[in-house]
């Protein structure tokens, strides 16, 4: 019996997996075909997606479900027999309000479904084979269930899931989320692991070399030894043999320990390296699991433009591109309420009315485009409208009205920092409250969940032409590349990906910017703040810096504003494993996780998001639009680099190194974004380029910039940490004109080179 129970209980799981899948395939064919972009399809698919989900309700005894699936397939006939490639509304409407209604039943089988099936029977009185179809909700004969085909149910542990994806892969199998969490913790550790074992792998060459001065200072002492054995000859003292034996022993004893710790230190660097290689490779392909397209979040949203079309009385229609770029399903899961938010607003507020829109000299229907596009290790995911923009004065007079900022405060802020208030708890612009927006709930929350995944959202609008809402999230939670900094003695880790740049600059270089520090970078002024300050951690006792000290900072963007963040000294940067805060600590400000290093310690990951919201919160006194104008530099004719590393840190000691040169330095961060980079910008002279990085590395865009006409003439330099012969080998057959090994970096050779090729 208890067999028997745990057998039903996957059996009713696996219906509840098969279900949201089947709704899911119902409301995009049903919608595709009122849009009349699946006309050719007609009520086929749909009556096969009914028909299927109704055997697999009478499978699991779902009889409500049952009954239906069994009356909307009878509609669907219905609709065939009379003729109609495309149904009428009251058949669209009837079968909409039926999907939603098992949705409901699947959490709540005890609700009255005599209504809905009322309204079905309405659309089809008859069956096409002449049977009646049930009016209350009882269960249904098998005969009328095998109207068009039949269904048995099959044993348990034999009987797949039928679906298209499942049918075309049978030797695929369905695993849990939990299971690919534990997995994935696991490979953490496992990453964690093989971070000690390096860092015991350092400590055990340190005392290699120490034996290897040892012995060589001790080698210094044969001369002597010499000496002393002569002299023993001569003298016969017996203390004096007694020695010199002991220190042939002891020369013979480190000379054999010196080489046990030089196999020693092989063996370990080989087996760490594997262990590395294996534990990559593990966690990569658990994050590959973990991975889901977009459009599985994306295209549900169809349904939702359609109904929010016919509640608001506007026509609009949603474009979706990049639906297969893949992302972590836990991001997904978390972006799936923002963006219902956003489509909200965006038909609600964005969006004029037919009428408007004609008199606009547009078209009737407006049209929301979602896409998402993969850039490093980063998501972009964007929706654009051709509405009617964000208005500035709009946007101001409602902060005053909702008591957000004062009247005073916001004549005085600039354009993107009023922009920005949209995002603020309790903005509107609405007077009235309605089913669908004017609570100030909105915009506020997208940006939380944004910023607790570790990401950003940028604003781009033009009155009257529309607006355009990019997300930036991270590709997955599971792993994140972090630089290390060190500020008050604590060490910090800062997601990589959320850092425009690093650098120092003098303590004697940064300007006052009304009573607060700025320093000026590529001929913007860029206001300072120090990270204990944002942190509110206390300062320690230490002397007031010098004019002449230098001081490392690194960039945080928001939008098209950004922040220098000071601190004590910028480590290193490493990739690490993110161990998510567990309650009571699920949500802790500037705190996006942590991680442990290979010395076993444990490193807060510090969240981007909070950091710059509070940066710019502290600086709202010294608004952009009132700075003073800094001293330009002399303008010069100067080359153009562009710069291909997926490493912030070699990105930016590249780009100093260069620029303090004389050049101007364009950045990418893989090959694909390089060559998005060369498409926009024709004037660009070199390229200097890492080889290992994601989506494109440097071998193929080297090849990918010979390959074009365009530019098969640029020169290219890769700088890179690979300098076998195979690789300048392989370097030189993709086009590489010149090949610079970072373990024998030298500044010098990079200017030298460039140069050179110039």
């Amino acid at each position: 019996m208890p067999d028997l129970t745990a057998r039903l209980a996957r059996l009713d799981t696996l219906f509840g997996v098969e279900l949201a899948d089947r709704l899911q395939s119902l409301n995009t064919l049903i919608l595709q075909l009122e849009q009349g972009s699946n006309a050719h399809g007609g009520l086929g698919p749909v009556r096969r997606e009914l028909h299927s989900l109704k055997g697999a309700a009478q499978a699991v005894g779902a009889t409500s479900i049952e009954q239906i699936a069994h009356a909307a397939e009878g509609a669907t006939l219905a609709q065939a027999a009379k003729g109609n490639r495309v149904p009428d509304q009251d058949w669209f409407d009837a079968l909409y309000a039926a999907l939603d209604f098992i949705k409901r039943l699947r959490d709540d089988p005890s609700i009255d479904a005599s209504t809905i099936l009322q309204w079905l029977i309405a659309q089809a009185p008859e069956t096409p084979a002449g049977g009646p179809l049930p009016t209350t909700v009882r269960p249904a004969p098998v005969a009328d269930l095998q109207t068009t085909q039949s269904f048995r149910a099959a044993p348990i542990e034999a009987r797949p899931i039928d679906r298209p994806a499942e049918r075309a892969e049978q030797n695929s199998v369905r695993v849990s989320i939990g299971k690919l969490d534990m997995l994935l913790t696991e490979s953490g550790e496992l990453s964690v692991t093989h971070l000690r074992i390096a860092e015991r792998l350092a400590d055990l060459r340190a005392v290699q070399r120490q034996l290897e001065r040892w012995q060589h200072e001790w080698s210094k002492t044969r001369p002597v030894r010499a000496r002393l054995r002569r002299a023993q000859a001569s003298a016969a003292s017996r203390d004096s043999d007694v020695l010199l034996r002991t220190a042939e022993r002891f020369d013979q004893d480190m000379l054999s320990i010196l080489m046990q710790t030089r196999e020693l230190v092989g063996d370990l660097a080989q087996n760490t390296s594997q262990l590395a290689s294996v534990s990559g490779a593990i966690g990569a392909e658990v994050i590959k699991i973990r991975l889901l397209p977009a459009g599985t979040v994306f295209q549900p949203l169809e349904r939702l433009v359609r109904d929010l079309s016919r509640q608001t009385g506007k026509e609009a229609r949603l474009v979706l591109s990049g639906t297969d770029t893949e992302v972590d399903r836990r991001i997904l899961d978390e972006l799936r309420d923002p963006l219902m938010h956003m489509v909200r607003n965006t038909i609600d507020h964005g969006l004029e009315s037919p009428h408007e829109r004609l008199e606009a000299g547009k078209q009737g229907q407006g049209t929301l485009h979602m896409s998402a596009t993969q850039r490093g290790d980063r998501v972009l995911i964007s929706i654009e409208d051709d509405g009617r923009g964000l208005h500035v004065d709009t946007i101001r007079e409602a902060a005053v009205r909702c008591s957000l900022v004062t009247r005073e405060r916001a004549a005085q802020m600039d354009g993107a920092a009023i922009i920005d208030l949209i995002f603020h708890p309790g903005f509107s612009t609405r007077d009235t409250v309605t089913e669908i927006s004017g609570r100030g709930v909105g915009m506020d929350v997208v940006r939380e969940h944004v910023s607790r995944l570790g990401g950003d959202i940028n604003v781009r609008t033009t009155p009257g032409k529309g607006t355009c809402f990019t997300l930036s999230v991270p590709l997955t939670l599971a792993t994140t590349r972090v630089l290390l900094v060190e500020d008050g003695g604590q060490m910090f880790a800062v997601p990589s990906s959320g850092i425009e740049r690093t650098g120092r600059v003098r303590t004697g270089d940064m300007q006052r910017l009304e009573g607060r520090r700025a320093l000026q970078l590529d001929g913007r002024v860029v206001p300072v703040v120090e990270l204990a300050e944002l942190l509110q951690r206390q300062s320690t006792d230490v002397a007031e810096p010098t004019a002449d000290e230098w001081r490392p900072f690194f960039i945080l963007p928001q939008g098209d504003r950004v922040v220098a963040i000071l601190t004590d000294r910028l480590v290193d940067e490493t990739e690490l494993v993110v161990k998510a805060l567990g309650a009571p600590l699920t949500r802790v400000r500037y705190v996006g996780g942590a991680a442990v290093l290979g010395t076993g310690s444990v490193v807060v990951i510090l969240n981007p998001g909070d950091l710059i919201k509070s940066a710019l919160g502290n600086l709202e006194r010294a608004p952009r639009n009132a700075a003073p104008e800094l001293p330009s530099v002399a303008e010069i004719t100067r080359r153009r680099i562009l710069v291909v590393d997926d490493s912030v840190m070699t990105r930016t000691l590249e780009r100093t190194i260069l620029e303090a040169a004389g050049y101007t330095v364009i950045v990418a961060t893989d090959g694909a974004h390089a060559l998005e980079r060369l498409a926009a910008d024709p004037h660009i002279d070199a390229i200097v380029s890492d080889i290992e990085m994601p989506r494109m590395n440097g071998l193929e865009l080297t090849a990918a910039v010979r390959q074009d006409e365009r530019w098969r003439h640029l020169p290219v330099v890769l700088v890179t940490s690979l300098d076998s012969a195979e690789q300048i080998e392989r370097g030189a057959a993709a086009g590489a004109d010149a090949y610079i090994v970072k373990g024998r970096f030298d500044q010098n050779d990079l200017l030298q080179t460039v140069s050179r090729l110039l």
